[in-house]
């Protein structure tokens, strides 16, 4: 049992590493190649898609029955308008800053498994919880009075709202990956998020689009790892641990996430949003360090 938990803690790990790679990848892609964030995002859908159509449904990534089930369909709906968010988000904002606030969805799932009634709140988890969201702040205002119309502000709060499905999308996807097995949950959450993506092109690009080595780089990169290979390892987590101990993919992609911005683009914090990210990063690990505590006991 014990080597069963750290398989999946291991599977856990290794999703929030890649999950962590994708934030500086997004904004590599949308500020140099210049790709447009909701075409972005569909084309990165649409080639993992592809992956899994093609090579990888005989190994269970393809789950009919699934596929038309009300559930994947809502976590589907959730992952959608959470990656349109981030998309946007990241266009107007830092790397750094939309990887800790996405970080902040550590916070929000084990009050929503409190919520739900399924987990409870141990005084550690309260403690990082509290933390966590004053460092969010502090990251969001940089200590300034906010300025609803800032740009960063307002791609910030954009990043806010992706944060929220993420914490959903532990929590629903935790019943399915029990019952369904890790690929066709991965298979089934990246083939909707697919479908619901491709009407919003449109309204995103409203002239021919240019796409050369560079920008396909991007796309490649993010949807073969950060995607497939991330879902599946985040799927595969899930079937062993509860949803708040698998959020200490969280922690690992806010370090993985600002630690390359900050190396990539030279990204800089103020008094005031350093303290922040130290809030957030000590409250995440706060609530992860706890439910794992929860879990092993």
């Amino acid at each position: 049992m014990v080597s069963i938990h750290r398989t999946g803690l291991f599977s856990t790990v290794v999703a929030g590493f890649l999950f962590g790679t994708s934030v500086p990848a997004i904004k590599l892609g949308l500020d140099q190649a210049r790709i447009p964030p909701v075409l972005f995002v569909t084309l990165r859908f649409l080639v993992a898609s592809a992956l899994i159509v093609t090579l990888l449904w005989k190994q269970g990534w393809v789950d009919r029955p699934l596929l038309r089930s009300r559930p994947i369909w809502v976590i589907g709906i959730l992952n959608m308008a959470g990656y349109l968010l981030q998309f946007e988000g990241q266009a107007l904002t830092t790397a750094s800053d939309a990887a800790l606030v996405i970080g902040s969805a550590a916070l929000m799932i084990p009050v929503a498994t409190w919520l739900r009634g399924t987990e409870g709140l141990v005084w550690t988890r309260t403690l990082g919880i509290v933390l966590g969201f004053a460092g969010t702040a502090l990251v969001v205002t940089r200590g300034e009075v906010v300025v609803l119309g800032a740009s960063q502000v307002l791609g910030d709060v954009l990043i806010l709202g992706t944060a929220v499905t993420i914490a959903l999308i532990f929590v629903l996807s935790k019943e399915l990956v029990v019952r369904k097995g890790s690929r066709a949950v991965t298979g089934g959450i990246i083939l909707t998020t697919t479908v619901l993506l491709v009407p919003f092109v449109p309204l995103d690009v409203s002239r021919p689009v240019n796409l050369g080595l560079d920008a396909w780089s991007y796309i490649l990169f993010l949807a073969v790892l950060s995607t497939v290979g991330a879902y599946f390892f985040f799927a595969k987590g899930l079937e062993t641990v509860s949803p708040t101990v698998s959020s200490i993919i969280l922690p690992i992609e806010v370090v993985v996430s600002v630690g390359l911005s900050v190396v990539i683009f030279r990204d800089l914090f103020n008094i005031f949003s350093g303290t922040g990210a130290v809030l957030i990063i000590i409250g995440v690990l706060l609530v992860s360090l706890s439910s794992e505590t929860a879990q092993s006991s």
